[in-house]
């Protein structure tokens, strides 16, 4: 082959590589369990409702509860202009039941398109573990449990924690945490008390979440957080069961997935372009940086201006703050430094 050819051919192939990687996207695996009048009837039921799930829960990666609650009052045939691809898992059929288990995809720039036109706010979503504490009490001025067997609001948050979007929760073990003995100490806010239980979630964020029974089908929950004592209360209501609880625990991670969100929220939707420039080893581990960057919600095109020695040179545009972009590519291990008038990226992970 002709040596001048060779790079030429090289930036076409990881052009075309790099036009694929430069669109993530964005799926949840989502379960229904529908009985109807019959299976057509049931499975139909089954994929709008599973549509509607996966469809909220990808919006949680770029938007706050404003943006789902919008998404909400959509149609079942309005929301599946949403949808890229619907993958079965697993499949169970009868003559009136439908359970399955599904992946769907997202056409999640469109997605993001819309509730732009909306007015509502795009936010970039960074990955986050985040430690709650749960307390509950039998009514608002009984005493208070947290390890207690009884607790069934301790039981939801061992066996359902939710996921929102990029952000985790989880409660912490008994055996893990061994300086918190009581829901006493939970409650009373002591600094020292929420510094080890920071340490034990590698800095992260840590939050106190109260709930009590406030009526006969009433749950409150009082969000707690214990760096200023700010509180957070609302209600959920139904019968008392395990999904009441289930029900309760989401909401409390969309309140506060929301809450972190506030912190990114992107308030200009004008495109910003830097040019940066990045050393790799092979194009294989240039690939999987670039899904990295790609996957940054600010993040809005990638494309490659020069390539030889090791070195690719190529441009972002982004919208947002820099501020953002920088701590998004930051909390993705991708570290950005100035260097004259454009800047060096470096993979931390590898």
């Amino acid at each position: 082959m002709n040596r001048l050819l060779l790079p030429i051919l090289l930036c076409t192939l990881l052009a075309a590589f790099s036009a694929q990687a430069a669109q993530p996207s964005y799926s949840a695996d989502v379960s229904v369990d529908v009985t109807a009048d019959n299976a057509a009837a049931a499975r139909e039921l089954a994929m709008h409702r599973a549509n509607r799930q996966a469809i909220s829960a990808i919006a949680a990666n770029f938007t706050t509860r404003e943006g789902i609650a919008v998404l909400n009052k959509l149609t079942d045939d309005q929301l599946l202009n949403f949808i890229r691809e619907t993958t079965v898992l697993e499949e169970k059929t009868s003559n009136i039941r439908y359970i399955a288990k599904l992946r769907i995809t997202a056409a999640d720039k469109l997605l993001r398109q819309y509730l732009q036109e909306k007015n509502v706010p795009l936010v970039v979503a960074s990955s986050a573990e985040v430690m709650v504490i749960p307390v509950f009490r039998e009514g608002p001025d009984m005493p208070p449990l947290l390890w207690e067997i009884e607790s069934p609001w301790r039981i939801a948050w061992q066996q359902n924690p939710p996921t929102i979007g990029s952000v985790r929760f989880f409660m912490p073990m008994a055996d893990n945490a061994p300086f918190l003995t009581t829901a006493q100490q939970a409650l009373s806010l002591d600094v020292e008390l929420f510094e080890q239980l920071r340490a034990l979630n590698n800095g992260g964020e840590v939050y106190v979440a109260e709930a009590y029974y406030n009526g006969d089908d009433n749950l409150t929950i009082s969000i707690i957080t214990p760096q200023n004592g700010k509180r957070q209360i609302f209600s959920v209501s139904g019968p008392r069961t395990s999904e009441l609880f289930k029900q309760a625990a989401h909401e409390t991670g969309m309140r506060i997935a929301d809450e972190l969100k506030g912190r990114t929220v992107v308030t200009s939707t004008h495109p910003e372009t830097i040019t940066v420039l990045y050393q790799f080893k092979t194009l294989s581990s240039w690939l999987k940086t670039e899904e990295k960057i790609a996957a940054v919600t600010a993040v809005d095109d990638i494309r490659i201006n020069a390539i030889g020695n090791g070195r690719i040179q190529f441009q972002i545009s982004f919208v947002g703050d820099f501020d953002i972009l920088e701590n998004a590519l930051r909390n993705a291990h991708l570290q950005l430094s100035k260097t004259g008038n454009y800047f060096t990226l470096t993979d931390m992970s590898i």
